[in-house]
């Protein structure tokens, strides 16, 4: 028999049945292809005949309660083998919640520093997708920030304060375009020499 998952020991086993936060199952990825064509045959007949295996692919691949990648950009591993990540809790005896995993800015920016040069790389993660190449930029910034080869850079002055910002990313997924847009707090704080290094 297929082992669609990997193996829990008895005690990590109990400890989930006792857990109410969200958990993270990897699925070995044939043994969950498989398992779902089993299902859909079973439950609605849908054969291979019906149902190519291309399109069984396609299906799963664009499922938001699968996350093929990792924040990183490379596929998911565990083991040594390429694995789907599928996070749950269970709410109930026999009722489980699944997490919807969402495209995102996964970066935040770090603190700017009065004036040391200020420099943040976003980057993007989507679940489905290698790191894609992506297009940024910010309907309004601070008169000493600018956005230069998708990095934001400045010198923060003086009188520099807290401000707030959105960040816009576009990329393509295929041939459509994909776009983000995210606000974030950048937060200012002094020269002192415990500050002399970015701060995160």
């Amino acid at each position: 028999m297929e082992c669609r998952h990997q193996t829990q020991m008895a005690k990590k086993l109990e400890k989930l049945e006792q857990c109410t936060e969200f958990r993270t199952f990897r699925f070995r990825i044939q043994a969950f292809s498989n398992g779902y064509r089993e299902f859909i045959e079973r439950e609605a007949g849908l054969t291979e005949q019906v149902v190519s295996k291309q399109q069984l692919r396609n299906y799963l691949h664009q499922q938001r309660y699968i996350s093929r990648y990792n924040e990183d950009g490379k596929k998911a591993k565990s083991k040594g083998h390429h694995v789907w990540n599928v996070e749950a809790k269970k709410i109930s005896r026999n009722t489980w919640w699944f997490k919807e995993f969402l495209r995102r800015i996964a970066s935040p920016p770090p603190k700017a520093i009065i004036g040391v040069p200020y420099e943040w790389t976003p980057t993007i993660w989507d679940p489905q997708i290698k790191s894609p190449k992506v297009y940024f930029n910010s309907d309004w910034l601070p008169h000493w920030l600018q956005w230069d080869n998708n990095a934001l850079r400045g010198l923060p002055p003086p009188d520099a304060t807290d401000c707030s910002i959105s960040v816009i990313a576009s990329y393509y997924q295929g041939k459509e375009i994909h776009h983000l847009k995210t606000n974030f707090t950048i937060h200012v704080v002094p020269h002192t020499p415990a500050t002399t290094v970015y701060m995160p």
